[in-house]
């Protein structure tokens, strides 16, 4: 059966021919994109502020 195969064969990739990251590289990973999130949705919150203010100063002159 191919697809028995192909996980058999997908497990010895996965195990024997992945190099897998250290774990302080994952966590330094992890920390850079929680920090770019965060930064991330800061500045997506003051653009979404701005333009806000700005429909309401548009919207208001009519």
């Amino acid at each position: 059966m191919k697809v028995v195969q192909y996980f058999k064969d997908s497990f010895v990739e996965f195990k024997d021919h992945v190099t897998w990251p250290s774990f302080s590289d994952l966590q330094r990973d992890t920390i850079i994109v929680a920090i770019a999130t965060v930064l991330l949705a800061i500045f997506l919150y003051f653009v979404d502020t701005i333009f806000t203010h700005m429909l309401n100063t548009i919207y208001g002159a009519f």
